[in-house]
């Protein structure tokens, strides 16, 4: 297998060097990646670490000069311009859906407990796009990572970063990243990167990072490689001009995945935990208010419901909730009364049937694992 690999990006980097020879770019771009291609999957089957570095070394040589035949491959007449900024539009148009059109209506008061990593977000975001004066010359946090298990809050805490300081949010996961086509997905990244700096102040919220930067390993696929060197460019970018107005916010439920030279670009890691029994009594009480069909009975004690669900997100308890709502409902619809009755008041007994239904989404193994990843690299 190892021999027929070889052999087969040999052949495609001969081929790709005499295209470029001839001046014939676009058989050279083709044959440079597949070379590259053919190389990332041959280190998957060498065990020799000499070898696995030449391959590496030999592809990353391959793909640079693919990129820079890319970048050279037309003389920029009128047409070719105006076909180019033709489809800079159509990307960044793209890039615009992923915008909220508005800032979002979340605030600190929305997000129960999470007190450490508040204070954390105010004072790496909040503050420095709030009063830029006052920091102006002075170092400040331009990445930042919020890791824990899921539904525990990462997405709200971001928007409410973001409400806070009125700041462009940029609400990005890995699937309106990366795509099939060769280019394509590099291209979002920096046109995303593009937009953040023209909308400034910005906040990019990149949710399952880890999907965006996994660990090379050297069996990654060729998209991935170079999806995670774009990424690391644009970082850079950002990272280095400190008068920018932009931060990057990445979340994770997996931060051992995430390639160490990616990992380096976040200044604060940020563990966001399961909460506590204080935190699930009021996420009970934002989520009731936040429910205004929802009453409840005066048997309900909120103190016993945070107690009966401990290892419950905050996204498990509002799904509790829910689920505690509907058997009014359901009593409605037996009646055949949805369109005229009146649901009754939940009671506790509806909220310890629901328990009955609904167990905790995250495992104690994944909670395990992010705490002691937490005692290794985070930053509170």
């Amino acid at each position: 297998m190892s021999s027929r690999l070889y052999n087969l990006a040999v052949n495609a980097a001969n081929e790709a060097i005499k295209f470029d020879s001839e001046g014939k770019n676009e058989l050279a771009i083709s044959k440079y990646l597949q070379a590259f291609d053919l190389l990332m999957s041959l280190i998957r089957y060498t065990d020799n670490k000499r070898l696995k570095e030449f391959y590496a070394d030999r592809a990353e040589q391959y793909l640079t000069r693919a990129y820079e035949l890319k970048s050279a491959i037309e003389r920029p007449t009128k047409a070719v311009l105006e076909q180019k900024l033709d489809e800079e539009g159509e990307l960044q148009s793209k890039i615009i859906s992923l915008i909220l059109p508005e800032k979002p209506n979340v605030s600190w008061n929305d997000i129960a407990g999470l007190q450490n990593a508040k204070q954390a977000i105010e004072d790496a975001i909040i503050l420095p796009l709030r009063y830029p004066e006052l920091f102006k010359g002075m170092p400040t946090w331009k990445g930042i990572l919020l890791f824990g298990p899921p539904g525990c809050g990462k997405t709200m805490l971001a928007k409410a970063a973001a409400t806070e300081c009125n700041a462009t949010f940029f609400n990005v996961s890995a699937a309106d990243i990366m795509v099939k086509w060769v280019g394509d997905s590099e291209q979002r990244i920096k046109a995303l990167f593009e937009m953040a700096r023209k909308s400034q102040p910005s906040i990019i919220f990149l949710d399952e990072i880890d999907a965006l930067g996994v660990e090379r390993t050297g069996v990654e696929s060729a998209v991935s490689t170079r999806v995670l060197s774009q990424m690391l460019q644009m970082m850079d970018g950002v990272l280095s001009k400190p008068d920018d107005r932009i931060v990057v916010l990445g979340a994770t439920n997996r931060p051992w995945n995430i390639d160490s030279a990616l990992l380096r670009r976040f200044d604060k890691r940020i563990l966001v935990p399961l909460p506590d029994t204080v935190a699930r009594k009021e996420i009970f009480e934002v989520t009731i208010r936040k429910m205004p069909n929802l009453k409840l009975a005066d048997d309900v004690d909120l103190n016993e419901l945070a107690r009966l669900t401990e290892g419950f997100s905050g996204d498990d308890i509002k799904k509790l909730c829910m689920d505690a709502w509907y058997i009014p409902i359901h009593e409605l619809k037996q009646q055949n009364m949805l369109s005229t009755g009146i649901p009754r008041p939940v009671s506790r007994k509806d909220f310890l049937e629901a328990l009955q239904m609904r167990r905790p989404s995250t495992s104690p193994e994944e909670v395990r694992l992010n705490e002691e990843w937490n005692k290794k690299f985070g930053t509170i």
